[in-house]
């Protein structure tokens, strides 16, 4: 009988064990779903937070990209007499931009960001106006050298910007609905630009949330002669709060953009060459290769 218990015994162990790990595996599967819980609770504070620190923070966020626009007025300030790495630099690539940045180039009588507006704040946010801050313009002092790009392609985009025009020749730049450039006419010798009323007359809505809305903006300035330095600045309703706001642009917080001069020390010009030949711009003497700039307005 002895043995019979002790077998018994060791019959029962294995049942013993069996319980103990059923045991064990059911209080860990207990622990991971209190550890899922708490995850997700600790999940939904932490959004909760955020939507809290959102509605107490600016009501929209801005996005700087790059307008449908290509610029083929550029400037140094200084002269060029050697090309050095702007010789074989294919226009487009970072051996260009580098020569670009190496020489403190500014586009020259006009330039254009893209600014890109979507709502942090839950509900409808309301964009009023626009205006520039702290403008700091001063007579060119990029007479040095005139940089002419070569022509690209235009591949068209889906969606076209609201596009808001910026003279700021004006004491008081407003504003402006952009109408692109004109016909060119020759006998006036001069590229004509031309705008109409206020940009803002109404209202542009965005409604907030999780499918939040969004809404580009193509920027354009026109400097007449002078040298200009600025920000950009955005007034947004937001429930009972109103107020101005900085936005992203191309060239971060500012954007510098050059005076229109009558005449550069010297002048480089695209060769008009495959992209595989070692020379792709060439140096010229004093001259200026760009048409004046003229402004046409209609009444705001």
């Amino acid at each position: 009988m002895a043995v019979i218990g002790g077998l018994s015994a060791l019959i029962g162990v294995p049942g013993v064990i069996l319980g103990l790990w059923y045991q064990d595996r059911s209080t860990k599967s207990g622990e991971d779903s209190v550890k899922i819980a708490r995850e997700a609770e600790d999940r939904e504070k932490g959004e909760v937070e955020e939507d809290k620190k959102k509605e107490a923070g600016p009501p929209v966020a801005s996005v700087a990209g790059a307008a449908a626009f290509y610029g083929v007025r550029f400037a140094f300030p200084s002269r060029t007499t050697d090309l050095a790495d702007g010789k074989s630099a294919v226009y487009g690539t970072d051996a260009y931009a580098k020569w670009f940045a190496k020489n403190r180039v500014a586009p020259v009588g006009v330039a254009a960001t893209r600014i890109t507006l979507s709502p942090l704040h839950e509900g409808t946010v309301v964009v009023q106006n626009m205006r520039i801050s702290d403008l700091k313009c001063q007579p060119t002092r990029y007479t040095g050298t005139a940089v002419v790009p070569p022509p690209i392609g235009d591949g068209g985009e889906e969606i076209e910007p609201t596009e808001i025009a910026f003279d700021l020749t004006e004491p008081v730049p407003r504003p402006r609905q952009s109408e692109g450039r004109a016909v060119s006419d020759p006998a006036a010798k001069a590229e004509a630009w031309r705008t109409k009323g206020n940009a803002f007359s109404k209202g542009i809505y965005l409604d907030g949330g999780k499918q939040a809305d969004a809404r580009s903006f193509d920027l354009y300035f026109f400097t007449g002669k002078n040298d200009c330095e600025f920000g950009v600045e955005v007034n947004v309703t937001s429930g009972t709060s109103d107020g101005w706001y900085p936005v992203k642009l191309s060239g971060g917080s500012r954007m510098r953009v050059a005076g229109q001069a009558q005449r550069y020390e010297s002048v480089v010009m695209p060769r008009h060459v495959d992209v595989t030949d070692p020379v792709q711009n060439e140096l010229r003497g004093p001259g200026n290769p760009f048409q004046p700039l003229k402004l046409e307005k209609g009444p705001f």
